[in-house]
Order: structure tokens, then C-alpha cells, then sequence
């Protein structure tokens, strides 16, 4: 396995990634490696990096939990 640098952001990504984990660039696939990743990602037409997939989640429970919150605080006054 070995690092590249990757086009878009200069990150250290491995030879064996679909994709850049910092900013969800896509990477160059080599012979023998399933099609399927890069397939989906020219459907969706965006590559969603893992931290992107973290930000959203966290963002929508905190949202849920503050909604939660300021439901109860209205409902006990």
C-alpha cells in the first residue's frame, strides 16, 4: 500500500482508495477494482467525503435534541 497525493487537496490518500478521505475527490481506479463507488458517485453527481457523512449526523441530533429541549421547556411553563 502506498500514499499519494492527492490532486485536488494534497492529502496522503492510499493507492487503494476510491477516494480522497478529506475532501471526497475521486481517485483513479487501477485494474481488477469493482467499478460500483465511481458508478454511484457519476449518478449522485458529488462524492461525500466521511467527515461530510459526520457533520450531518451530529448536525441532526443536536437539532433534535435542541428541539427536544425547547419542547419541554414550553410544555413545563
Amino acid at each position: 500500500m502506498a500514499l499519494t497525493a492527492c490532486p485536488d487537496c494534497n492529502g496522503k490518500v492510499s493507492d487503494k482508495a476510491f477516494a480522497c478521505p478529506s475532501c471526497g475527490h475521486p481517485m483513479n481506479s487501477g485494474k481488477g477494482r469493482s467499478q460500483w463507488p465511481a458508478i454511484i458517485g457519476g449518478v449522485a453527481g458529488t462524492y461525500i467525503s466521511a467527515n461530510a457523512v459526520v457533520t450531518v449526523v451530529l448536525g441532526s441530533v443536536m437539532m433534535i435534541a435542541f428541539a427536544a429541549i425547547m419542547i419541554a421547556a414550553v410544555m413545563s411553563s
